[in-house]
């Protein structure tokens, strides 16, 4: 009875090995449009790698949907785009998903199309 499992097991795991070998990689960047919420207050920014007994840089907290958990990034991490400390806002941004990038980057870029509100 083990032996069964133990290769039912096992050939359910090659199934999904080969399904997972065919999909189809990509190594270029490619784009899409969103809205991005931006809160009101920042949040602290600490880079990949960045030791924890060196103080946080100050980041911009935001988020795809209402809903969605906020995630910090540099103050700078909205190409184009003005922050002002007290205002959210709602904006449709470009995000560029990059297929390589260095290894201290991010793999997403944010570019400012327009300021849909800001209160």
């Amino acid at each position: 009875m083990k032996k069964k499992k133990i290769g039912i097991m096992l050939t359910t795991l090659f199934v999904i090995g080969l399904f997972a070998s065919c999909q189809k990689e990509t190594n270029e960047d490619w784009s899409e449009v969103i809205n991005l919420y931006v809160d009101a207050e920042l949040g602290e920014y600490r880079p990949w790698g960045y030791p924890e007994c060196v103080a946080p840089f100050d980041g911009l907290k935001i988020k795809e949907s209402k809903d969605a958990y906020w995630e910090i990034i540099p103050m700078d991490g909205i190409i184009g785009f003005h922050y002002v400390e007290g205002y959210e806002y709602l904006l449709e941004v470009e995000k560029t998903h990059i297929a390589n990038p260095p290894a201290d980057a991010p793999n997403i870029k944010y570019t400012l199309i327009r300021i849909i509100s800001s209160k």
